[in-house]
């Protein structure tokens, strides 16, 4: 299960923010080599804010091992600000579109036994986030090196633009699709017949 965490539940999360973000640091400092300033042990930045959507998911000893950082479109993004020469045409600006970001799947054996296949249960949450809220689209600054994943998870999208190669590694910016149809596909492809989404009772009164 996933949990949603925004600016209503933020601080009753906190150390599920502070675990999500160790994870963030182990996988995209420790693993993937970006060079990003960030604290000893965690990886945040300037779109770590108030309006920052979280979704993750624990091990059993409450540890973060997935999950990801949504930014809507129509305020700060990550496309937007760092990446909008990866589109062609007029970056998205829109409620209804919103931007992933630090989607992170842990790797290490000793925190992962018995979760199952966290990739595709992320990719449904992802889903389940998009049409409860009446979202049209993600969109996401991806390694090529995700498409096949996204492919394999059920998921549909188009490139936005050209692929431009960083730091050795070809990034591309992604329009994905959301739909009843892309969530089925999702859950058949992950073998997942539940909800993916744990919404907490402070998220609800919000």
């Amino acid at each position: 299960m996933f949990t949603i965490v925004d600016h209503s539940n933020a601080i009753a999360n906190a150390w599920l923010l502070h675990s999500f973000s160790e994870l963030r640091y182990e996988i995209f400092i420790n693993r993937l080599k970006w060079p990003l300033a960030c604290p000893p042990g965690r990886e945040v930045d300037q779109f770590d804010d108030q309006d920052a959507v979280y979704l993750i998911s624990t091990n059993q000893r409450g540890q973060a091992v997935a999950g990801a950082r949504l930014l809507s479109t129509a305020r700060r993004s990550l496309l937007g600000e760092a990446f909008p020469f990866l589109v062609d045409g007029p970056v998205p600006s829109d409620t209804r579109i919103v931007d992933v970001t630090r989607f992170a799947v842990d790797h290490r054996p000793e925190r992962v036994e018995g979760c199952g296949n966290l990739c595709g249960q992320l990719l449904c949450a992802l889903q389940e986030y998009g049409l409860e809220e009446g979202l049209a689209n993600y969109v996401s600054v991806s390694d090529v090196r995700m498409e096949p994943i996204l492919r394999r998870g059920g998921f549909r999208f188009r490139r936005m633009g050209g692929m431009v190669e960083m730091d050795g590694t070809g990034v591309v910016a992604l329009l994905v699709e959301i739909s009843p149809e892309r969530l089925a596909a999702a859950r058949a492809k992950a073998h997942v017949q539940t909800a993916m989404l744990a919404r907490t009772d402070l998220r609800r009164a919000a």
